[in-house]
């Protein structure tokens, strides 16, 4: 008999567990019934887009990013004349502006290149732009001047590159030597400077860009730089080289123009570097 009952508890056993897994798979689909109708239920409202999806222009946070504006001309503390100084006295870009040639920016000239001559009480010591200038002078301050041209910090523009590669000053800044106030001539944006990039730059149309500043020096000079003399002539009688000042005079000063182009680069690394 202890035999059969042994036997016998099993089923009772089996039929337990069987109860408690059913209990167990009823509990688990209770609770999967309710976490949706938590998931179902209203959201809270988004927070706004924090995204600027707008120009915010300039303000107190930083630099903003655009060129300056052409047409831009401010009032400087001392009246420069351009025309004054280039076609009255057939003073060159480089003389003030000293590092165009060798450097990214042009640089501004040092009080000592001004006062050069106007020290002298004979260069219109009296006039009240050169009371000013004195004043800074014996003050030992540089002159506060306000700039004009100005490119986004991500661009890079190396001056001594343009200048050196023939790029005449007014190519990009307009006729100067016309300037009593200074103005900011072209847009300075990027399709400007692409523009110049990849259908080249001819030396003919920068000379002529130059205006009357090339009729200042010497006799039929153009603005290219370096003297030097024509080729002779085929078959000709070779003639004793003239002096350096009568080749100044007589012949134009650097290589000949011509209207090809020259094209530069113009990926991305050119300028933002």
């Amino acid at each position: 008999m202890t035999g059969r009952r042994k036997w016998a508890t099993i089923p009772t056993f089996v039929v337990v567990a069987g109860i408690v897994a059913g209990l167990a798979a009823y509990r688990g689909a209770s609770s999967q019934q309710v976490a949706p109708a938590k998931v179902a239920a209203p959201a809270k409202a988004a927070a706004p887009d924090t995204v600027i999806t707008h120009d915010p222009g300039p303000g107190p946070w930083g630099y903003h990013g655009g060129s300056s504006e052409q047409g831009s001309s401010p009032v400087q503390p001392i009246k420069f004349p351009h025309p004054k100084h280039v076609k009255g006295l057939g003073m060159n870009c480089v003389y003030c502006h000293y590092t165009a040639n060798k450097s990214m920016d042009p640089g501004l000239p040092a009080m000592s290149t001004c006062m050069g001559c106007h020290l002298s009480t004979y260069v219109l010591a009296k006039k009240p732009e050169i009371v000013k200038l004195t004043a800074y002078w014996n003050k030992q301050q540089p002159i506060p001047w306000v700039r004009i041209h100005k490119l986004p910090e991500y661009v890079h523009f190396p001056h001594m590159r343009h200048v050196n590669a023939g790029v005449t000053c007014q190519t990009c800044h307009g006729q100067v030597q016309e300037m009593y106030q200074v103005y900011q001539y072209a847009s300075l944006n990027m399709g400007w400077c692409l523009n110049c990039h990849v259908n080249g730059y001819s030396p003919a149309e920068g000379d002529e860009a130059a205006g009357s500043a090339r009729d200042y020096g010497p006799k039929g000079a153009t603005s290219q730089p370096n003297p030097g003399l024509p080729a002779p002539a085929p078959n000709s009688t070779p003639t004793p080289a003239p002096s350096p000042l009568a080749s100044a005079v007589k012949f134009n000063i650097g290589p000949p123009l011509s209207d090809a182009r020259h094209k530069a680069r113009f990926d991305c690394s050119t300028c933002h570097y």
